[in-house]
């Protein structure tokens, strides 16, 4: 290409000698006349010498312009061929639907609606919307999903509100998920809330992210004295069953532990409660597996007394501030942050009082863009002493007998005990206490276990106890 643009200038060049000579003869035949004719003849046979050169020039332009031609053709057919690959990506991209988790369908006017989304793309922009029933927005929000492309978020409704259907909405750049849900009036009866007949059943995990070696918790709210199922899926397809009473003030609590370390990955708990259906994703880790930490948060309880202490913990990313605002049930909001730790642990700490209200209570907590929220209860009941007692039913057990442990902790609280053999093999489940504080654990043992000591390790309300027991083989 080179090598044409070089000779196609030298003939330019040529024929601009050639037209300046051509222009001097003419000017110069005007002077000297007739006397210089064959002179004249010399240079149109010079001038006719070119035409070769002149032609082929024309020849080289002609074909310049044809390649410029064909260069724009292929322009052209690339712009063409880029712009149907966005489309496809666009269309591929647009069928990969995320997944939006509400904490139930109906709410009351003023209520928080508690959403999960799944399948986002990490940490890209994401618009919450509230659409009426003619797809008009008359409300929205902005946040962020964590690396893992997962958010939560607490909507909030106005007071003023009209009842009626709506839809919550999603929306992360091409993708978009939406879920119906249903406003009714607030009544008010006698001073306390309902909701019009219907029950409000919420359920969460006590954490995010586990260890192989963790109990997994499921705690919330339902229909008072009905039951709660819950089926816990493992990533490979394993399924572990667990089913618990709802108690006379509409809480609840399953537990969920295996004899072997749990596998690695992404499970979910499908929870359900009189028909409604409540699915909960959570992730098993080891606890070196990645330099970015989920932030998860969790309370001991989810009732508490005036004047109890309401302790959140969880972990985040390291040397990071932690917010937390807790939310009355009039909208009165109490604010508090924290820095996290090199590993990403913290705690937070309310001290309330006796003037709180009764009632749920919203708690709030954001860290790095990310965000966490869930409901606990304020009881009108004054705090009854509490203390911490563990025992089993005796000391010497045969082997295939049934370790029996009870005693007291604080109401509605998580007690967790673990079995360890002399070699170091450890056992682990975990009960709630009842309203009158007592608790029951059970462990069965099998032929093959150890002979020897063991020793159990329960622990309740920051509180610790350890008893030693024998385990002898069958005579």
């Amino acid at each position: 290409m080179k090598k044409s643009a070089t000779v196609i200038i030298g003939l330019l060049a040529a024929v601009t000698v050639s037209t300046a000579v051509y222009g001097l003869f003419n000017v110069n035949s005007a002077i000297l006349g007739k006397s210089d004719q064959s002179q004249i003849s010399n240079y149109s046979a010079e001038i006719g010498s070119l035409k070769p050169q002149i032609n082929s020039l024309s020849n080289n332009v002609s074909s310049l312009a044809s390649l410029r031609g064909d260069i724009s053709d292929i322009r052209g057919k690339l712009s063409d061929l880029e712009s149907k690959i966005n489309q496809a990506q666009q269309v591929a991209l647009a069928s990969a639907k995320p997944v939006i988790i509400l904490d139930r369908s109906t709410y009351l006017q003023g209520d928080v609606i508690y959403i999960i989304a799944v399948g986002l793309d990490p940490q890209k922009a994401v618009q919450l919307q509230l659409l009426d029933n003619n797809g008009y927005v008359i409300m929205q929000a902005q946040t962020r999903p964590d690396s893992a492309g997962r958010l939560t978020y607490n909507l909030s409704l106005p007071s003023a509100i009209i009842a009626g259907n709506y839809q919550v909405k999603v929306v992360s750049g091409l993708l978009s998920v939406s879920q119906p849900i249903t406003i009714v009036e607030r009544s008010y009866n006698s001073g306390s809330v309902t909701l019009s007949g219907v029950s409000v059943f919420n359920a969460q995990t006590d954490q995010a992210v586990y260890l192989p070696s963790d109990v997994i918790q499921v705690f919330g709210t339902g229909a008072p004295n009905t039951s709660v199922s819950g089926v816990l899926t493992s990533p490979s397809g394993k399924t572990y069953t667990s089913n618990a009473a709802v108690q006379p003030d509409g809480t609840f609590t399953m537990y969920y532990t295996d004899s072997q370390p749990l596998e690695r990955g992404t499970w979910h708990v499908t929870v359900n409660n009189q028909g409604t259906t409540k699915v909960l994703y959570l992730s098993v880790q080891s606890g070196s597996s990645s330099n970015s930490n989920p932030f998860t948060a969790q309370t001991d309880f989810v009732i508490y007394s005036p004047g109890d202490q309401i302790r959140v913990s969880g972990i985040a990313q390291p040397y990071t501030t932690v917010s937390a605002a807790l939310t009355s049930p009039s909208g009165k909001t109490y604010t508090i942050t924290t820095m996290t730790s090199s590993d990403g642990s913290y705690q937070l700490y309310y001290f309330t009082s006796q003037s709180y209200e009764t009632g749920y209570w919203n708690l709030n907590l954001t860290n790095d863009g990310a965000s966490r929220g869930f409901s606990i209860y304020m009881s009108s009941t004054s705090p009854s002493p509490y203390s911490f007692t563990a025992q089993t039913d005796k000391t010497i057990y045969t082997k295939g007998e049934q370790i029996q442990i009870t005693g007291e902790g604080k109401s509605y609280t998580t007690v967790k005990a673990s079995l360890t053999s002399p070699s170091g093999t450890t056992y682990n489940t975990a009960v709630s206490t009842n309203f009158d504080r007592s608790y029951v654990i059970a462990f069965p043992t099998s032929s093959s276990y150890e002979t020897g000591n063991w020793y159990i390790t329960i622990t309740n309300w920051g509180l610790t106890k350890v008893i030693s027991i024998y385990l002898e083989p069958r005579t």
